[in-house]
């Protein structure tokens, strides 16, 4: 069967650490995770209305349903209101904590941390609560008190030489902030972190020599450096006065990074003699690039709840910044929190470089919860404002092949192959993605044309492999590459059960209906849900003389929301006496 699984839209992600770090996440993310009852993503737009009484077990309930839900906003005015009923319930308070700043009100949240923190002062979100409070009114010798009491184990081992390090630069004390970055030092993951914010903190001091130094050693060539370090670099060099050199590594950078908009919006206002943005962060706003570096490691690493907690620390210490606003709005995407998202992505200005990611964002949320029309709108816009790029094309065709709207599909992966030099200038994913619009438009040779390109430069992607080959075997040639070819793609894939219900179609067309049945029913097993590998199972049972088993397929094929051209083949084929099954091809 052809793959059902698209392919993510292809975005650059720059990862600050490597996947080792992981051992730093996983205490906090149990946290988080045991704290905020996480359960399986549903949608926002699920209606939760006020319990009819003001009593507790009505509040306490709401709130965990809401909590259950992703419904930060709901699970915080619930869980805060059975608090207020139960102030001594030391779960319900924790519970209705998180909640409060998974929702981002954070100040609304720093009584009740208040209270956790005396119970437990080495409660990790409490005293972030806390010493967030501290930084907004500028009493850093509080800050320090508090992030020393923390043990600097796990996730802490990341957080508190960084909190410490900011914290020294708003009490004026270079060497200790210095000092404190060198405790992460010798570890070589935390090594480019630790340089890229004694730069950043350098450069708040006004020594911008000893800054460029930290970080140009941070990640090796600036050019490949993540955004904000570059970004960094480039601002240090202009407040030198080096203003060409800034320019050169803003034009590298786009050399290696062409789809960046940052670095057009820096090298257009350098044009107009405007200064750079990126350093002399203050205390405050540097703890929040800190806080954004882990909630974006925490999201690298799929630990979404407390990345979501994390990035709301950061944007209440630097509530302009529209990364960590991408970040928020990525996450509510990923709890499928789509109309959340969207409002998150709409306080991006169309003015910021950013705004461009965020419009891409907002188009994908809107075909999530059926607005498709509104998301090919802004799609089609922004493919006329800037007719260099090509990922505003390849999205709208995707949401148009997700619409069943193959033709336009194809043509603007045409025009996104166009704006990428032409089909020897791309990459397998846009091919296999153009292929099977083609294929679903009714133009095969096209479509073959591009499957069998995009083998040549991923001559082992199973799921090419796969739509090909069962391509192939639904119209009735090529059987013997075809088999190869979804052999192969089994070998890969052996989990899939599209993949393996192709290679038990091969069979069955050739009329190997044992060898069918075999592959079909791991298909089953594999997607037992899926009307038609069931189908496909049932007329191979048939083939061999299973014929209750047969029609036991076919009735579970239709309770799986089939399309209406295949629920009227099986359903006639279980009114036939004599079903006509799906013909088989002789090789």
């Amino acid at each position: 069967m052809k793959s059902g699984i698209a392919d993510p839209e292809l975005r650059t992600q720059e990862k600050l650490l490597k996947r080792k770090l992981l051992h730093l996440l996983i205490p906090m993310t149990a946290i988080a995770l045991s704290a905020c009852g996480t359960m399986p993503k549903n949608s926002d737009d699920t209606v939760f209305e006020y319990p009819q009484s003001d009593g507790f077990s009505g509040n306490f309930l709401a709130g965990k349903a809401a909590q259950i839900e992703n419904r930060s906003d709901y699970a915080a005015q619930y869980l805060l209101r059975a608090h207020l009923l139960a102030p001594d319930n030391i779960e319900l308070r924790r519970r209705a904590f998180l909640a409060l700043i998974s929702d981002g009100r954070i100040s609304d949240a720093v009584d009740i941390a208040k209270l956790l923190q005396s119970e437990n002062n080495q409660d990790l979100f409490a005293a972030l609560t806390v010493m967030d409070a501290a930084i907004r009114e500028d009493r850093f010798g509080d800050a320090l008190d508090i992030v020393s009491s923390l043990p600097e184990r796990g996730i802490n081992a990341l957080i508190a030489p960084l909190a410490k390090a900011w914290i020294y630069a708003g009490l004026n004390e270079k060497a200790p902030a210095m000092k404190a970055l060198d405790t992460m030092q010798g570890n070589g993951q935390l090594n480019p972190l630790s340089e890229y914010h004694r730069g950043l903190i350098l450069a708040y001091f006004g020594d911008f020599n000893a800054a460029e130094r930290a970080l140009a050693s941070a990640y090796g060539d600036p050019a490949d450096a993540p955004l904000r370090a570059a970004e960094a670099l480039g601002a240090v060099f202009e407040r030198k006065g080096q203003v060409q050199k800034a320019a050169l590594l803003y034009e590298s950078y786009m050399d290696r990074h062409p789809q960046s908009l940052a670095m057009p919006y820096h090298l257009a206002r350098l044009s107009r003699k405007e200064p750079p943005i990126a350093t002399n962060l203050t205390p405050a706003e540097g703890l929040a690039e800190a806080y954004l570096d882990i909630a974006t490691l925490l999201s690298q690493e799929n630990a979404v709840d407390p990345a979501l907690l994390m990035a709301r620390y950061s944007l209440s210490l630097r509530p302009d910044d529209d990364i960590t606003r991408l970040l928020v709005g990525e996450v509510m995407e990923v709890q499928n929190r789509f109309e959340t998202a969207i409002d998150v992505y709409g306080t991006i200005p169309l003015s910021s470089p950013h705004s461009w990611n965020a419009r891409l964002r907002t188009a994908s949320s809107l075909e999530q919860i059926g607005r498709a029309d509104e998301a090919i709108d802004i799609l089609q816009s922004m493919v006329n404002e800037r007719r260099n790029r090509p990922d505003a094309l390849i999205q709208l065709g995707d949401i148009l092949r997700i619409q069943q709207q193959y033709a336009d599909a194809a043509n603007a992966y045409d025009r996104a192959i166009e704006r990428l030099g032409g089909d020897t200038n791309v990459g397998w994913r846009l091919l296999y993605r153009r292929g099977i619009a083609y294929e679903r438009a009714g133009n095969w040779p096209k479509a073959e044309s591009d499957f069998l390109q995009a083998l040549e430069i991923e001559p082992e992607q199973p799921y090419v492999l796969n739509y090909l080959g069962y391509s192939w075997v639904d119209m009735g040639m090529n059987f013997d590459q075809a088999e190869d070819m979804l052999k192969r793609a089994v070998e890969l894939q052996p989990e899939d059960g599209y993949i393996v219900d192709s290679l038990g179609w091969v069979y069955y067309k050739l009329g190997r209906f044992d060898d069918a049945v075999e592959q079909l029913e791991t298909a089953v097993e594999l997607k037992p849900d899926d009307p038609t590998i069931n189908d496909h199972l049932g007329d191979a049972y048939w083939q061999i003389g299973r014929y209750h088993e047969a029609r036991f397929q076919w009735h579970r094929a239709l309770s799986f929301n089939p399309t209406e051209d295949l629920r009227s083949s099986v359903e006639a084929k279980i009114n036939e006496q004599v079903p006509s099954v799906a013909p088989v091809f002789v090789n």
